[in-house]
């Protein structure tokens, strides 16, 4: 339990040090990171990183304990530990660098999707940006989290490439080829000389991030946008049967989505209160759901790229392949989808950085816990998960609202439980369904790719055998000794 006095005391350490203006304590203010199990007990606003050493110093001081965010103003970026102080660097928000003729881009952490894609714009810079839904999301956060997006960038890990990050005795360490002084490769060439350490600075609590290089796709001479539905629930079998060994040949090149019939119908702002019966929508909804919306039960999303002529070859392979799907219907037109919908998933596939037409929270709640497994691209083993976790979330009460992005061979899902956030109740019920998941996912060979900060303890079960535990305890306490950030 996090000592409330020591917390005090550093809030009040950090305001004398960087002023009034670096410190929020108002409940409008902490209620956009609270969940209803934990709320901050106040937030730290750096504008540089000067003001960021200097509030690192005076929080160890104090003998306080953060947990950084990157960009917390729009609410995505929840409180981990009831209590905890929020180190929030969306004042940190200047893009650095944009190269169009090498493709890449330097930000501090608090730049979003969204304003990153308006400088591009701004410059009449033929890059896409890619991004996992929420453009108000940071570009620093997505590397972070290890989130995915929807373009042939989709792998954020993968595409980023250069870090700077702040330890917390307030040294700089620059990463890759940055650690070179008067390198020309730093965003250029990933790996630098010796080890690489990037991936120690995602999903841990080892350091804060001040500039994150990410590369960007040039925007291709052409490209098709296409829609595959499924009517039945088993159709994910089959669906994924087929788009195995497109994305392992390379030929669907994108971050393919597949979204369950409720998942997008929430993305239209529908309700659970929309339709009839009580507890959890049986199979036959579901699909009949679907139906009145002009989409399947399971409703794939995918794009190809290239040359004009190329594009044309491998649309006559993928239409094919699809096309053999019993029950499938492949759209290219977007004849019969509500066109809110298909504008924003054909957008998200081609550099369209733009809101979705609604919330998935809002499904039945303000806020929800996603759970995130993977699984191979392969139909067998999505069906497997897919079961477990519909029948789970059934004995918990919780419709199955699910999507999953296919990147290289692993398909990671996006199980989301609505909630809340004025009902204690709710939210308990949420993450008791949330951990009963990850147990169950777990106990049949699918781990969580990413979890919610007040679900990391769940999670670090599941992965406690073979000494990862143990290498993360050491390097934990070889960069921050005193437990500075939250381990959440």
């Amino acid at each position: 339990m996090i000592d409330q006095a020591r917390q005090a005391a550093a809030l009040t350490a950090i305001e004398a040090a960087l002023g009034t203006g670096a410190v929020d304590r108002s409940p409008a203010v902490l209620a956009r990171y609270a969940t209803p199990l934990a709320i901050p007990a106040g937030v730290v606003l750096p504008a540089n990183e000067a003001q960021l050493a200097v509030a690192l110093s005076a929080a160890k001081g104090a003998g306080g304990i953060l947990q950084p965010v990157c960009n917390g103003a729009h609410g995505l970026e929840k409180t981990g530990l009831d209590k905890v102080i929020v180190l929030d660097l969306q004042r940190m928000n200047r893009i650095l660098e944009v190269n169009e003729d090498l493709a890449y881009c330097l930000v501090e952490p608090g730049v979003t999707f969204r304003e990153l894609d308006a400088y591009i714009k701004s410059k009449n810079f033929k890059l896409w940006v890619d991004f996992p839904g929420n453009p108000d999301e940071s570009v620093a956060a997505s590397f972070v989290e290890r989130s995915a997006g929807y373009t042939p960038y989709s792998d954020h890990s993968l595409m980023q490439c250069g870090l700077e990050v702040m330890l917390a005795d307030g040294r700089l360490v620059r990463t890759g080829m940055g650690a070179m002084p008067k390198s020309t490769c730093w965003q250029l060439f990933k790996f630098g000389y010796g080890p690489w350490v990037d991936g120690l600075f995602t999903q841990s609590d080892f350091a804060v991030p001040t500039k994150v290089g990410t590369w960007l796709m040039p925007e291709p001479p052409a490209f098709k946008t296409f829609m595959v539905t499924v009517e039945s629930e088993d159709g994910l079998a089959p669906l994924l049967d087929v788009l195995g060994p497109l994305k392992l040949n390379m030929v669907v090149a994108n971050g393919v989505a597949v979204g369950n019939a409720l998942h997008e119908a929430a993305l239209l702002g529908k309700k659970r209160s929309d339709y009839t019966g009580q507890g959890p929508m049986a199979a036959s909804a579901v699909e009949a759901a679907g139906k009145a919306l002009g989409l399947g039960y399971w409703n794939l999303y995918g794009s190809l790229y290239g040359l004009p002529d190329n594009v044309s070859i491998l649309w006559d392979l993928v239409n094919g392949a699809f096309g053999s799907v019993p029950g499938a219907k492949v759209i290219a037109d977007g004849r019969g989808v509500d066109p809110r919908l298909w504008s924003w998933r054909m957008g998200t596939m081609t550099g369209a950085v733009a809101s979705p037409p609604a919330a998935i929270a809002q499904w039945s709640g303000n806020q929800a816990l996603t759970v995130n497994p993977v699984s191979p691209v392969d139909g067998e083993d999505a069906m497997r998960l897919y079961e477990l976790s519909r029948d789970t979330c059934a004995e918990h009460g919780f419709d199955m609202v699910s999507e999953a992005v296919a990147i290289w061979r692993s398909a990671n899902h996006r199980q989301f439980l609505p909630s809340t956030g004025s009902d204690k109740s709710s939210a308990a019920r949420a993450r008791t369904c949330a951990e009963a998941l990850i147990g169950a996912q777990a106990e049949a060979g699918f781990g969580q790719v990413f979890t919610e900060p007040g679900l990391r303890a769940t999670v670090d079960k599941t992965f406690a055998s073979g000494g990862l535990s143990t290498l993360h305890t050491r390097v934990k306490k070889a960069l921050d000794p005193t437990a500075l950030f939250a381990s959440a």
